[in-house]
């Protein structure tokens, strides 16, 4: 046990339970106690390799830990959409469940009037509430009525209205 606590075990396990932390936290929401304590284990790994090998060894750590990370997280969040964490109760599901697939889907329909000109992105007032609005005929003049076409998730698609 001295000669882990000695040598470049305790560096390895910072670094590799550093890791291991960074993906826990892209795999649940929010930025809790998993991201906080991948980072400081990160660091404080990062810091004894500095510390015992100089500054070069430090930085080689820093990258591969780094590179590390990002290899992991993305084969997590690869696993966790179609592998074997995807059918996992715990992971990611009570978060996507809780939101609502199209909150503005009650907006279909509706007729509104233009606030800024549309080209195509612009403003509309629909139901008396001001709409960050997407034209699917191009530009359209500011003033002009609006029809509501489709909602995706917080974007709502219009068409011009003809009196």
């Amino acid at each position: 046990m001295p000669e882990l606590l000695n040598g470049n075990g305790v560096i390895i396990v910072c670094l590799i339970f550093g890791v291991a932390m960074l993906v826990l936290e892209a795999l649940t929401p929010g930025m809790g106690l998993p991201g906080v304590a991948g980072v400081v284990f990160m660091a404080l790994g990062t810091m004894l390799m500095w510390m015992r090998h100089g500054s070069a060894a430090g930085l080689i750590s820093l990258l591969a830990a780094l590179a590390l990370t990002v290899a992991a997280v993305m084969l997590s969040l690869k696993s966790a959409a179609k592998g074997r964490l995807s059918k996992s109760k715990v992971i990611l599901h009570d978060a996507v469940a809780s939101q609502p697939q199209d909150a503005l889907s009650f907006l279909t329909g509706k007729s509104g009037k233009t606030l800024t000109v549309l080209s195509p992105v612009g403003e509309a007032e629909i139901d008396q509430k001001r709409f960050e609005v997407i034209s699917e005929d191009g530009y359209i003049q500011k003033g002009a009525r609006v029809r509501v076409l489709r909602t995706e998730g917080k974007k709502v698609f219009v068409i011009r209205q003809e009196d």
